[in-house]
């Protein structure tokens, strides 16, 4: 089999549901000469402040870090980004654009069902979802969370704590980011580097995880609106851990700074 065609055989090999497809598509557009121009629209989502939680950035946020950062009588730090991280967005970004592109043109999806916004004053959270719906040649609808990662590990699980964050923050998308909430969807890992391999994982509803995430933002809500953080988990994290040390809360949260000299 030509060489060309060894990773279209080994995603089909794998069952994935969606990998076969776009890299058919890949290699259909490179076979019929890559277009001189193509349109992609580039989304820079979720990067400001607006008092509500975003599965992005807050499902796995220890809760006390929560209180501080959304209780308005206190004033954390800015984060400061620097050029690695904002060039690791921007790449990303044009990456997402480029692939959701392509499935809009081999019409797994529309223009409408991508990038959709929502909002929910249940559990204060708003967020984005990369592609509402994909729409299956078996006739099958799911929703895509769609990821792209500087380092796919061969073995890459999902139960891993820095992976499973993705896959906590795709449950509430999958929840409450759709019309109705979904009981399957599809994830999809791309590699930045060469020779950008795609990982996709079938990911199915879980109660437990939700209950979880939406029952900690409620706490710290609650924690805020009574102005009392006892009820709250603490200490976030180990004392004088790497965590505690990047805390942006350790210079007002009672358990202190971190120690440099003697981090675990």
């Amino acid at each position: 089999m030509p060489q060309r065609f060894r990773r279209l055989e080994d995603s089909l090999r794998t069952g994935s549901l969606l990998t076969p497809i776009l890299e058919k598509a890949l290699l259909t557009r490179a076979s019929q000469a890559w277009p001189e121009e193509y349109p992609i629209r580039v989304y820079n989502k979720e990067r400001h402040w607006d008092g509500f939680f975003h599965p992005s950035s807050h499902c796995d946020t220890p809760e006390m870090l929560l209180y501080y950062m959304f209780n308005p009588k206190v004033d954390l730090p800015i984060e400061k980004h620097s050029i690695d991280t904002i060039m690791n967005f921007q790449v990303g970004s044009v990456l997402h654009a480029m692939v959701q592109s392509l499935l809009i043109e081999t019409e797994l999806t529309t223009v409408d069902e991508v990038e959709v916004e929502f909002k929910n004053t249940e559990h204060n959270v708003t967020g984005t979802v990369d592609v509402r719906k994909i729409f299956l040649p078996s006739g099958e609808i799911l929703p895509l969370e769609f990821k792209t990662a500087s380092y796919i590990p061969k073995e890459l699980r999902l139960e891993d704590r820095f992976y499973g964050s993705y896959l906590r923050q795709f449950q509430v998308y999958m929840d409450i980011g759709c019309e109705e909430p979904q009981e399957k969807g599809i994830m999809l890992f791309m590699g930045k580097p060469s020779p950008h391999k795609f990982k996709e994982f079938i990911i199915y509803r879980d109660e437990t995880i939700l209950n979880d995430i939406y029952s900690k933002w409620s706490r710290v809500l609650e924690a805020i609106a009574f102005e009392d953080p006892t009820m709250l988990e603490f200490p976030c994290h180990e004392p004088n851990s790497k965590s505690h040390l990047e805390c942006p809360a350790q210079n007002i949260c009672k358990l202190g700074p971190a120690k440099t000299g003697k981090l675990i």
